[in-house]
């Protein structure tokens, strides 16, 4: 037996069931000073006040001492496969059957992720023989494959499975009229995983009846997600040591971002900055004529972003979640975007002209002819 560890464990449960020492100790009949004495380690409960302490705090035996056991590769599988074909046959069997082994091996995450996700199949596509097998074979699968999922995402709450485990629970708490309990669960993962929380809620609108409340959540995510890696592509191509062949790695990227129909309305800016960051790179490794195919392709990409600054559209995709991109028809809003594609072209002429790297290439007709450009259109604004 160890010692510290049943001490632990007996203290950090009776802090969790919002117990104090006093209070605990009313409830099993002894002294509070006996309760401090376990949990300092300088003595244990009777042994036959253990049951009664793990029963208290609804725990197993194995988890009051701390004692693990994990289910061999090969008794996984035998478990698994005897609990599928249970749920085939006789589902008030198998969940007794899951039950069983779900105490026996209560905390081993593989084991019980398998047998709470085989029950929340079943749970929320009951068959038509189920119900007429066991008068509430449903809500027993379905309470069973809910207390067993908890148990795996208390395990292993950061584990490869966590985000489909957390996926099956939400959705089966919908499917019983719990969605507050679902929301709750899905409030508590959008600050970490955004996108496992947009998924969720899609699932949950599928499984309602509901495919536009999917999309909406999808493509809400979607549009997030896009804007996201427009940011760090554009605040990667800033960073000091990034090679010239890394920032031609991220133009591709920035021009996959941009491809389709109306997404370069996400982010205007994105290809011209990493089109200068790039220029600039090969004009300062000595490699003037790659510098100038650059430079003459950032005038085309400084021009269509300035013009999707003045009129932006909206990709037709992200329709319907237009909300949070560009709202047209506001005349304020108009004349702020038209300065903004102003002051661009401004500050794009001026870090050219003014930046000694590209000093070699003054006097060189391609570069003269970029710079009066982009002078001519900075002065028709």
């Amino acid at each position: 037996m160890n010692r510290l560890s049943l001490s632990d464990h007996i203290l950090e449960e009776r802090i969790r069931n919002h117990l104090t020492q006093e209070e605990l100790a009313c409830r099993l009949g002894v002294s509070k000073a006996a309760v401090s004495k376990w949990e300092c380690g300088q003595s244990l409960p009777d042994i036959a006040l253990v049951p009664q302490i793990a029963s208290l705090f609804s725990v197993t035996l194995d988890d009051l001492f701390g004692y693990k056991p994990l289910a061999s590769e090969e008794k996984r599988e035998e478990v698994t496969e005897r609990l599928q074909a249970l749920l085939a046959e006789d589902p008030a069997q198998a969940a007794a059957y899951a039950e069983r082994q779900s105490a026996r091996y209560w905390s081993d995450p593989e084991l019980l992720k398998a047998i709470g996700l085989a029950l929340y199949v079943k749970a929320i596509e009951p068959s038509a023989s189920d119900e007429a097998n066991c008068p509430e074979p449903a809500s027993h699968v379905a309470n069973l494959a809910e207390r067993i999922l908890r148990r795996v995402l208390q395990l292993d709450p950061d584990g490869p499975s966590t985000d489909f485990v957390l996926q099956a629970l939400c959705i089966l708490l919908a499917s019983e009229g719990r969605e507050g309990q679902a929301d709750e669960l899905i409030g508590k993962t959008v600050p970490a995983k955004p996108n496992t929380a947009a998924i969720i809620l899609a699932g949950i609108a599928i499984r309602a009846g509901n495919p536009k409340g999917a999309e909406i959540a999808l493509k809400r995510q979607l549009l997030f997600s896009l804007l996201e890696v427009a940011s760090c592509a554009q605040a990667l191509a800033g960073v000091e040591g990034v090679s010239a062949e890394e920032l031609e790695d991220i133009l591709v990227l920035a021009a996959a971002i941009q491809a389709p129909n109306g997404f370069e309305a996400l982010s205007p800016t994105l290809v011209p900055i990493i089109r200068i960051a790039l220029a600039t790179q090969l004009v300062e490794s000595g490699d003037g004529d790659r510098a100038l195919d650059e430079l003459e392709r950032f005038v085309e990409d400084l021009e269509r972003c300035c013009e999707t600054f003045e009129n932006p559209q909206n990709p037709p995709f992200f329709k319907p979640v237009d909300e949070f991109l560009w709202q047209n028809g506001d005349e304020k809003a108009d004349e702020a975007r038209g300065e903004a594609a102003a002051s661009l072209r401004s500050s794009f002429v001026s870090g050219i002209t003014s930046n000694e790297s590209w000093g070699t290439l003054r006097g060189n007709p391609r570069f003269d002819a970029v710079v009066r450009r982009l002078e001519e259109e900075e002065v028709s604004v």
